[in-house]
């Protein structure tokens, strides 16, 4: 920021020193929201990350990759509740969520540093929005393009089940399993707990519990490779599966573990709920 700043007093038309500022903005507004869990300073972070690319475009139209900042804010801010659309620091964004999806979907058909990380985010967006079949093109793209990363995969495979389709869910695991374990660059990374999770959580999904509670068992059987997010789910889901099964001092058990593993976690306190109430399908 500060070598910014200093090219900036030099050349207040710097675009390249203005684009910079709003990546690093940027940034800080991620970290203030992920890391601090401070709401104000990450928003306020990014609408000033906002306004430095407003003012790349307006310098030079040409630099498609400014727009990612202002598609996400856009997108972000539409997203909020009145109340904070309110704060001072969003006066004159109020934000337009179909707006920010245009501006991200130029991104990822023109830009050039950003292309693909509009793409990645456009994968989210439309997951969000419930537009899974606009999200496959795009991970299998994705894929091909860097076939290293498993996330990739596993989200193709949760799209995939968003929409309905169990056998493409899974036959999009199958196809990660046989490359991991062929050994292939990258995917000796990925837990094999990771991958019993996934299929076990479709097949939850999916009613088929026999198969699903096999999974899940292995899965927590070494929840601590899943790290905090997915073995706190890891467990609860296996609660769950109990429940479903009518086995309910088992469920408890699971259920006791997905508190203790991840005591803070939203999935705990769904946990908590369950231990009073055995857990049901919701109704459709």
């Amino acid at each position: 920021m500060e070598l910014c700043q200093a090219r900036l007093k030099q050349d207040p038309r710097d675009t390249k020193a203005l684009y910079a500022l709003g990546v690093a903005h940027g940034f800080r507004a991620n970290y203030n929201f992920l890391v601090r869990k401070a709401w104000r300073d990450a928003l306020r972070d990014a609408t000033t990350a906002r306004k430095l690319h407003n003012r790349v475009s307006a310098l030079d139209p040409a630099v498609i990759d400014a727009r990612l900042v202002q598609g996400v804010h856009d997108y972000v801010v539409g997203s909020l509740p009145l109340v904070w659309k309110l704060l001072g620091f969003l006066v004159g964004y109020r934000g337009d969520k179909d707006q920010g999806i245009r501006s991200l979907e130029l991104v990822a058909e023109k830009g050039v540093l950003n292309r693909e990380d509009s793409k990645i985010l456009l994968c989210a967006v439309y997951r969000r929005e419930k537009r899974s079949q606009k999200a496959v093109p795009l991970l299998e793209e994705l894929i091909r393009r860097f076939p290293r990363n498993y996330l990739l995969s596993l989200e193709l495979a949760q799209m995939h089940s968003d929409l309905g389709d169990q056998i493409k869910a899974l036959e999009a695991l199958d196809r990660l399993k046989v490359i991991k374990e062929s050994g292939a660059p990258g995917l000796t990374r990925l837990p094999r707990e990771r991958l019993w999770y996934a299929e076990g959580n479709i097949q939850f999904w999916y009613n088929d519990l026999d198969a699903a509670l096999e999974n899940m068992k292995k899965a927590t059987a070494g929840a601590e490779a899943l790290g905090l997010n997915t073995g706190v789910l890891a467990w609860m889901r296996l609660g769950q599966l109990h429940d479903l099964k009518g086995q309910r001092q088992t469920a408890l058990e699971a259920y006791r573990r997905a508190i203790a593993f991840a005591p803070a976690s939203e999935a705990a306190a769904e946990s908590r709920r369950y231990l009073s109430t055995p857990y049901r399908r919701p109704k459709r």
